[in-house]
């Protein structure tokens, strides 16, 4: 280095592989009305964050009659898993329409304040944490809400548990046919709440599954919502049947349309494990979420590395952060391989200069168990038996 020196000086190489940190997988926004909340607590329009408990929860429902679609929904999440979850609360309008108005909010012109579903864009700031799962139960089964609801959720690579409107079969299928969203994942019928006095959208149920498994280390973000107990119900709407091997039972029926069930075997299940997606490709739902959650932490653990400069150190540093990242998440399970490299034929010398890096990486997702075929053989070899 230039200058006169004399003397020991010490300091810090700045390179190395940084480690990339998955973040709460689990963290979801429900929106829905509480007519009876206490608005000084949750004010409307405003993304509310609940840590896990109930005493704050029970805020919404002052009077203790669960009026609107919050309170029971809530309690359905809760019977699943205690969890930090944000809520947004609209107003019930005069009508249906003025309701399904309000949900689906706005930008008020003159204030910027947000409300509806566009306050969902707020709750990373409000809160901290970045929303993953979405939910309007009692209003999702609307197709305007259902509309808005799901760019967003593509914008922020969310889930979104859906409900199916209608008292049959067709019904429900024929609202499944509207959509082809692979972060979609819809839900029918109804559940009955753990009283009887409600009834209860599934996604609500669901949406408790999902933070369930995905805080269970055995489990995590990559793997499936069905074939789990559900709490806190008594019973579907509408009994759903189901025999084991029969593809022209109810639920097997609904699986086949993409409709996430519930069904009776040992209790109350999750049946489904299928998004409305119109590409093969994501047609299972974890699928989709280890893809999502995966590239989020990878883009996410590499904002140290913006702005620096791109040296044959960087490119080396940014590879092997990311391939220590997949490689810790294939030994969790979530995985089953994967592969970060940088491709000089992408990063060409003056691509390079101006200022563009390109990285890639392959991976595959756990299978799910699906369908479990077993096969019995009638043979003779077994009857000399007696003789022995």
């Amino acid at each position: 280095m230039a200058g006169f020196k004399h003397g020991i000086f010490g300091s810090t190489d700045e390179g190395g592989v940084r480690p990339v940190l998955m973040a709460d997988t689990s963290f979801a926004v429900v929106i829905g009305t509480a007519p009876d909340a206490d608005p000084a607590v949750f004010p409307v329009g405003k993304p509310v964050l609940i840590p896990g408990d109930v005493r704050k929860l029970a805020k919404l429902d002052m009077v203790g009659d669960k009026a609107g679609t919050l309170p029971p929904a809530l309690e359905a999440v809760y019977d699943q898993q205690r969890c930090t979850i944000c809520v947004i609360r609209q107003e019930e309008g005069a009508d249906e329409a003025e309701t399904i108005t309000n949900i689906i909010g706005g930008v008020d012109p003159v204030t910027g304040a947000k409300s509806g579903l566009e306050a969902i864009l707020d709750v990373q700031s409000i809160t901290g944490k970045r929303p993953r799962l979405l939910a309007v139960p009692g209003f999702t089964n609307n197709q305007s809400v259902l509309t808005k609801l799901l760019p967003i959720a593509t914008r922020l690579r969310c889930k979104v548990f859906g409900d199916c409107p209608g008292s049959t079969y067709e019904e429900a299928v024929a609202y499944r046919q509207l959509w082809g969203d692979r972060r979609l994942e819809l839900f029918w019928p109804r559940m009955k709440n753990a009283i009887g006095d409600k009834l209860v959208p599934m996604s609500a149920f669901a949406l408790g599954i999902e933070i369930q498994k995905d805080q269970n280390p055995n489990h995590g973000y990559s793997a499936s919502i069905s074939n789990r107990r559900v709490n806190g119900s008594i019973g579907t709407e509408f009994p759903i049947d189901y025999v084991d091997g029969d593809t022209n039972c109810m639920a097997h029926l609904l699986n086949e349309n993409q409709i996430t069930t519930v069904i009776m075997d040992e209790g109350l299940r999750t049946w489904g494990n299928l998004s409305c997606s119109d590409d093969p490709k994501w047609q299972f739902n974890s699928h989709v979420r280890v893809n999502d959650m995966v590239l989020d932490a990878i883009t996410h653990g590499l904002k140290w590395a913006r702005d620096r400069k791109i040296l044959a150190t960087f490119v080396e540093d940014v590879t092997d952060t990311v391939q220590n990242f997949l490689d810790g998440e294939t030994r969790a399970g979530h995985l089953y391989g994967a592969t970060a490299w940088a491709d000089p034929d992408l990063n060409p010398p003056d691509s390079i200069i101006a200022g563009n890096f390109y990285l890639d990486y392959d991976f595959t997702p756990p299978g799910i168990a699906q369908a479990i075929h077993v096969t019995s053989h009638f043979t003779n070899d077994y009857a000399d038996v007696i003789f022995k």
